[in-house]
């Protein structure tokens, strides 16, 4: 692929893949090569810091060998790190600095697989790549359910902190909470600005550069949750009417707490 827009890093990147396609092309068995996120539809926003997302297609048991013996890849260039993440797939480095996460599957399995709609590097005369479209698709999100969870973890979260257990406290509040958040915000999105449905903190600063101040004060750290717990309230609060139960419960927990009445609770 070349394109005079793209600079020398992403061409370099881009490039892999297509020498990827071109050795899967020798492989007995081999059906097809999809390029997903970054080096796949969404080109556009690649970069020098982007990996290789990419899924191969393969009859059983070739798809079979394919995970299991990596010389076919090593021969574009020579692997310096590989992790079998998955049953289906691998994390790599290549000596070039070049990093790559991809599965093998066979064209059986794709209908079970969640994934976004990919860019077609390589295919085999005669395979059917309509088999390469998503057929699971992406429900929309439930605004009510996605609503109260995050209310639940954020009560939670504070129990724990009340508790002193303030990491866990940490990952309930700045990560579940606010990753479900998130999701509400970007349910407002429509079109090219759209989030990656699997990772909700992807991209968040390129779509709301004025919401860099928001998310310091909702990722501000260790000790930081109740502040945070508050500022992920008033954010819920725009989405809709939150259950008042619960919402007492956790603005009992978001005040100070009264060190005489724990002592008499002691």
């Amino acid at each position: 692929m070349s394109d005079r827009t793209i600079g020398p890093a992403v061409q370099h990147l881009l490039g892999r893949l297509d020498a990827i396609g071109t050795c899967l092309e020798r492989q007995k068995g081999a059906l097809a090569l999809l390029g997903l996120g970054s080096v796949g539809l969404d080109v556009w926003r690649a970069d020098r810091f982007s990996d290789l997302d990419f899924f191969v297609i393969a009859e059983a048991e070739t798809a079979v060998w394919l995970r299991e013996d990596l010389s076919w890849l090593s021969s574009v260039e020579t692997l310096s790190f590989a992790h079998r993440n998955t049953a289906d797939g691998w994390k790599v480095l290549f000596l070039d600095g070049i990093f790559g996460e991809f599965a093998v599957f066979a064209p059986e399995q794709l209908p079970n697989i969640p994934f976004q709609a990919g860019r077609l590097i390589w295919s085999r005369e005669g395979f059917d790549v309509k088999t390469l479209k998503p057929s699971r698709q992406i429900e929309p999100i439930d605004i009510t359910w996605t609503l109260s969870e995050a209310l639940t973890c954020i009560y939670v979260g504070l129990c724990r902190f009340r508790r002193g257990e303030v990491l866990a406290s940490h990952r309930m509040i700045q990560g579940h909470a606010l990753d479900l958040v998130l999701n509400l915000m970007w349910s407002s999105i429509e079109g090219e600005q759209r989030g990656d449905p699997f990772n909700s903190s992807r991209r968040a600063e390129l779509i709301w550069p004025d919401r860099r101040a928001w998310l310091r004060q909702v990722c501000a750290g260790y000790d930081q949750s109740v502040e945070a717990a508050q500022i992920l309230l008033t954010e819920l609060d725009r989405f809709g009417p939150l259950p008042k139960p619960l919402l007492t419960a956790i603005e009992a927990l978001l005040a100070p707490p009264d060190l005489k009445d724990e002592d008499a609770a002691l």
